[in-house]
């Protein structure tokens, strides 16, 4: 039976996304969907972004860092630079312009049987197709300061990343999957239908945090 695997944000850390594919038993029928941020920050933006490209069963949704990217590859001005931005270019290589290729076609949600895919969040009070990019690669607290996920009301699980936590957000109808592997914690994957999570310890932390955001959040099974 093939299986839906989802996977947190990568941030170029290679090793621990080849460590946690082993660990997930990930296989070609597989159906493999990122929740965005494959590249920036991390020690090998150039050889997550070329297994991305490589690998036929994998869908990947824009967030943030990709869509700084784009726009900057678009434009041809890095007005909005980010401090990690030159080394992520310099470990793309000549790969920078087919990863940009690459990165131009990733959509902004992914969907399945019960299943929604985004980088980041929504506000669920309004329509969906009425939240363009910056919405769906950004949000994380809506106006009243409580996180997007806690007015979500429907029955379809959403899983998302973005938001770096400790743990990862573990709700009936919504699973945070960013568990800050760059920063020295974990990557995480949710495996589905069985709605199992793995988790592989980072190598290092990379990239400094300097505050957890950690709220409370249900633990226990999914």
């Amino acid at each position: 039976m093939s299986r839906t695997i989802v996977i947190g944000d990568v941030h170029g850390c290679w090793a621990e996304l080849q460590e946690l594919l082993r660990a997930t038993a990930a296989k070609p029928e597989d159906r493999l969907i990122s929740v965005g941020d494959l590249v920036s920050k991390g020690p090998d933006s150039r050889s997550v972004i070329e297994w991305a490209m490589r690998t036929p069963n994998l869908e990947c949704v824009l967030g943030n860092h990709e869509r700084r990217l784009l726009r900057h590859w678009r434009a041809g001005t890095k007005s909005d630079e980010k401090a990690h931005d030159p080394e992520t270019y310099r470990q793309l290589g000549d790969a920078y312009a087919p990863a940009m290729r690459y990165i131009e076609k990733m959509p902004l949600t992914v969907s399945g049987p019960g299943l929604l895919v985004v980088h980041a969040g929504f506000d669920p009070r309004e329509g969906l197709e009425w939240q363009g990019a910056e919405a769906l690669t950004e949000t994380r607290r809506l106006a009243d300061g409580r996180p997007w996920y806690e007015h979500y009301r429907d029955r379809t699980l959403v899983a998302f990343g973005h938001w770096a936590k400790r743990r990862p957000v573990v709700r009936p109808n919504a699973v945070g999957l960013d568990t800050g592997c760059v920063y020295g914690n974990a990557l995480t994957a949710l495996i589905l239908p069985e709605r199992v999570m793995v988790s592989i310890p980072a190598r290092r932390a990379y990239v400094e945090k300097k505050r957890w955001d950690d709220e409370l959040v249900p633990a226990g099974a999914l």
